[in-house]
């Protein structure tokens, strides 16, 4: 059993508790294949509420200076995150990614690429990233929405993980990688996540 496994196992039922988890939509998460799974970012805490709210193995890219830090970075590593540079095309993180949906696994991201509190999502601009990676990767991308208290991720008071229906490559209209198709396919993208705050 990986660490991943043990994590999941041991600390599962308590985050489940403590953050009064209740998951939506769980029969669109494909069965099988590999996808990337895009969903809004509040909290440090947001990559174990969508592990535990989706059935199959989550693989988190995440800035690169999380993996400076001694602990925090190598804990990172054993749960197989993949580090990310934001200021540029990181070519070595789509690769990972790559590999890994290749492989039929998922990729998880935030395309707001950091944590926003208390902020309508609706009022911030996601990053290309997600479009350029759903190019690279060729596959398809899952929205999700993490629905708190004043968008605020707080023990003991409920915590809902939205799943909406898989976007198809082919919907987000990408044909020669340019930044305004990334634009436009990442609105397309972000615009689906957000619409699931309001749907329950």
């Amino acid at each position: 059993m990986t660490l991943y496994d043990k994590l999941v196992k041991r600390l599962g039922g308590l985050f489940r508790r403590v953050y009064k988890l209740e998951v939506k939509g769980t029969e669109n998460i494909p069965d099988d294949g590999g996808f990337i799974i895009a969903s809004n970012h509040t909290a440090s805490f947001d990559p174990v509420m969508l592990i535990l709210s989706v059935p199959r193995r989550l693989h988190f890219m995440a800035k690169k200076e999380v993996f400076d830090t001694p602990v925090l970075g190598k804990l990172a590593k054993k749960v197989e995150m993949f580090p990310v540079n934001r200021g540029s095309v990181d070519m070595k993180a789509i690769k990972t990614a790559l590999g890994y949906v290749n492989n039929g696994e998922v990729v998880g991201i935030f395309p707001q690429g950091t944590r926003m509190p208390g902020v309508d999502p609706k009022e911030t601009k996601a990053k290309e990233g997600v479009a350029m990676l759903s190019y690279h990767t060729k596959c398809r991308v899952l929205p999700a929405f993490i629905k708190t208290k004043k968008r605020k991720l707080k023990p003991f008071s409920k915590t809902t993980v939205i799943i909406g229906k898989p976007i198809e490559l082919d919907e987000l209209d990408i044909k020669n990688g340019t930044p305004s198709e990334y634009r436009r396919a990442t609105d397309r993208i972000f615009g689906d996540i957000c619409a699931l705050e309001d749907s329950i």
